[in-house]
């Protein structure tokens, strides 16, 4: 299973399958185990699946200053690791926070993104205005007190009535909450991902769940865009929207056959 070195720190990341390459990326939580441990590489025949760790997760290295989680790193290791597979250009797939990852991949190697598939819903603002975080060092340490990526999942849990898969749920658990916090912090310095959304030129489907509670953000954010679509999946919040991929790959599936049958043209 290769590991690469981009910006110092490694990079963990293997590949399944042989034909059109995705890369899938994961959230707030989570490692590159989670795409199999929901059903998406089984799925998916026919595709090359590249999963890969992020910094902070899994088998990748943990950077412990905030500045090595800035979004210009993420997208650097997306594109060392697709270097290192001798792939120019793949689908992305990502969920949740990983969605913001593969617009600034895209909007910053629009010719090595072939299409964009986000499992989650899409702010309707830039995460640099949010408001700033005074305290960087206790906002760590509360973080760190809540267990990280912990927490969030508890509130979905609660306000949806969901639970993920107990393989899952550990996965997503056992990550680093500090690497968690440091990710939270980094994110806030990025212009993105709505002043992208006018100019991002890649297709991008969208797959969000009908009790993901966003005001309609998600659909105002992807009217903005040249080539993009929603979908809102019954039934299903945050949570379900990625586990249940009996629900979300017979709607990606032909997206991602559109556009990466379009590469090979």
């Amino acid at each position: 299973m290769p590991e690469i070195v981009s910006n110092g720190v490694e990079i963990h990341y293997e590949v399944r399958g042989e034909g059109p390459a995705i890369l899938f990326h994961t959230g707030a939580g989570g490692d590159s185990r989670i795409w199999e441990e929901a059903g998406y590489l089984d799925a998916l025949p026919g595709f090359r699946k590249i999963l890969m760790d992020q910094r902070g997760r899994g088998k990748s290295g943990r950077p412990t200053s905030v500045d090595a989680h800035l979004m210009e790193h993420c997208v650097s290791d997306v594109a060392a690791v697709l270097d290192d597979a001798g792939v120019n250009s793949a689908a992305f797939c990502a969920y949740s926070n990983g969605i913001f990852v593969g617009f600034a991949f895209g909007a910053a190697h629009p010719k090595r993104l072939d299409a964009l598939v986000g499992i989650g819903t899409l702010p309707y603002y830039d995460l640099c205005d949010l408001p700033p975080i005074e305290d960087p060092q206790a906002f760590i340490e509360e973080q760190i007190t809540r267990g990280g990526v912990c927490a969030e999942v508890d509130r979905f849990m609660h306000e949806e009535g969901e639970r993920f898969p107990a393989a899952i749920d550990r996965n997503v658990r056992d990550g680093d909450a500090r690497m968690y916090a440091l990710g939270r912090l980094a994110r806030r310095s990025w212009r993105g991902p709505k002043s992208l959304y006018a100019t991002f030129g890649p297709a991008v489907l969208i797959l969000a769940g009908e009790k993901e509670n966003d005001e309609g953000e998600t659909e105002r954010s992807v009217a903005e865009m040249p080539q993009a679509q929603v979908v809102r999946i019954a039934g299903v919040g945050h949570l379900a929207s990625f586990y249940r991929s009996d629900l979300t790959v017979p709607r990606a599936l032909p997206f991602l056959r559109e556009h990466l049958a379009m590469v090979g043209m």
